[in-house]
């Protein structure tokens, strides 16, 4: 890793009637969104991204044993993710992703109990049928569900907020939700949304989740789910100066000015701005420390908590899975998904996996073929012919009460490294670290360029951020602002 001083910057010099020019380093969500808002804007950007393909955590990979094209692991949207699937829309694939209205939880024995909105109904009313006779859950169970719903709609975004150094498990324990309660239904939402065990996390982003997926927009509940490989979405990204396998050895600044990158072969790329791209643990390096000490969006990075997630392609010898997906009332695998027409191929996830790290992968298979047998009446004879383990284990950070003040702003402060911006879901996007954070942190870090850069910009203030869901009637009249 090298660090260069050299000429002033080609920002110092720019003119008016020159497109600007900002590189992007990363190609994960975040960096794609931050390169895809700026082209659009007519800037000239330079999208650098190490490995042979875009996606970073989000991506696909060819499995050596087979060839056959794998995803890391699954990802979902939902409906409220406004950003997500205007990014999908930007790059023309919205049409690879399929949507379902019905969500299906699993039990014991198979048993299955669905949440599906009812057409027609404005939310909260949409989902009422279902939770009233979700079986899952006793009668007792259900009624201390509605009222906390009630209670999270009447705290609004700013009752929410000021949650922010709560415990989820805390505001759980307040309003009277049982463990078993817990277990069956606020786990399996949960776990899979924040990557972390609900309880632990921060009573903000917990709510959040169920009031702009649940409570908010009859919308916002829908899953989405890609019906191709991760990668194939990428494919033909709309950026004209993308590369692949390129590797930044440096930053190059002037005095507190980042002014372009140096590849390792020894090019130099001059820019007018840098957004960084990458994840956490990679930024810090990327800066050196007189220049680190100055700009406060490093202070805390180190203290931002990994945590892992583990996904399992699972090959049986017959179908196994009837749905496009399963969300398990009881592990050890929390999620599948039908990853084939047929249901023989199957993909698990284990999100807050701390304690798979270090679980041979032979033992972890046996475990989840025994869950799925279990589970499934079809599958009680089906062998399992082969599978697959991924852990990420810094799949995201954890959402832990407080964790806003430790996640760095894409702008930099007053006194900071003037044209450096950072983007990834780790940064201030308002979102936990999903693919709707990430995607939300690239375009916040465009506008920022954007706001910072010479009047080039006919709209300097442009937001690029796509607005939330609209909150229907009845949310408003419970109390939702």
């Amino acid at each position: 890793m090298t660090v260069a001083v050299v000429q002033p910057s080609i920002a110092n010099v720019h003119r008016a009637d020159h497109a600007p020019r900002v590189i992007v380093v990363g190609g994960g969500l975040a960096g794609m969104a931050a390169a895809i808002a700026l082209e659009t804007a007519g800037v000239s950007v330079t999208l650098l991204e190490a490995r042979k393909g875009l996606g970073g955590r989000a991506s696909s990979f060819d499995d050596p044993q087979t060839g056959e094209t794998l995803d890391n692991c699954q990802h979902v949207l939902l409906g409220c993710c406004t950003n997500l699937l205007d990014f999908y829309r930007r790059l023309g694939v919205s049409h690879l992703i399929h949507y379902e209205r019905t969500v299906h939880f699993v039990g014991k024995g198979g048993r299955r109990n669905d949440l599906s909105g009812v057409r027609g109904l404005p939310a909260p009313l949409h989902l009422g049928p279902s939770m009233a006779g979700f079986s899952a859950l006793t009668l007792r169970e259900r009624v201390a569900v509605s009222r906390a719903m009630l209670a999270m709609l009447r705290l609004g975004r700013a009752g929410r907020a000021a949650l922010s150094d709560t415990s989820f498990g805390q505001w759980l324990d307040d309003h009277h939700q049982s463990a078993a309660l817990v277990q069956k239904l606020y786990d399996p939402i949960l776990v899979g949304s924040l990557n972390e065990q609900c309880r632990d996390a921060s009573a903000a982003y917990a709510i959040q989740v169920f009031q702009d997926a649940m409570l908010a927009h009859a919308s916002g509940y829908v899953i989405g789910l890609p019906a191709c490989p991760l990668g194939e979405l990428y494919a033909k990204f709309p950026c004209r100066d993308v590369r692949l396998g390129t590797r930044v050895s440096g930053i190059r600044f002037t005095g507190a000015s980042a002014t372009g990158v140096e590849l390792l072969g020894g090019e130099v790329l001059d820019a007018d701005a840098v957004v960084l791209a990458t994840n956490h643990h990679a930024v810090r390096r990327w800066v050196p420390e007189e220049l680190a000490t100055r700009d406060s969006r490093f202070a805390r990075l180190g203290e931002l908590e990994s945590v892992p997630i583990l996904g399992a392609h699972l090959w049986f010898d017959r179908p196994v899975l009837t749905d496009s997906h399963a969300a398990f009332i009881e592990g050890p695998l929390q999620w599948l998904f039908k990853k084939d027409a047929e249901g023989k191929a199957v993909h698990g996830v284990i999100s807050a996996a701390r304690e798979w790290v270090d679980v041979p992968r032979d033992e972890a298979l046996k475990r989840f073929e025994q869950q799925i047998r279990a589970v499934f009446p079809r599958a009680r004879d089906a062998t399992l012919l082969r599978g697959v383990t991924v852990i990420e284990k810094r799949a995201t950070f954890s959402p832990k009460p407080g964790v806003d003040r430790l996640r760095p702003p894409q702008a930099p402060p007053a006194g900071g490294i003037e044209n450096l911006y950072l983007a990834g879901d780790y940064t201030l996007s308002g979102w936990p670290a999903t693919m709707e954070g990430a995607v939300r942190s690239g375009y916040l870090a465009a506008e920022a360029v954007a706001s910072a850069l010479p009047s080039w910009f006919a709209n300097r203030n442009r937001s690029y951020l796509v607005p939330d869901l609209s909150i229907q009637w009845p949310a408003r009249m419970l109390g939702y602002r």
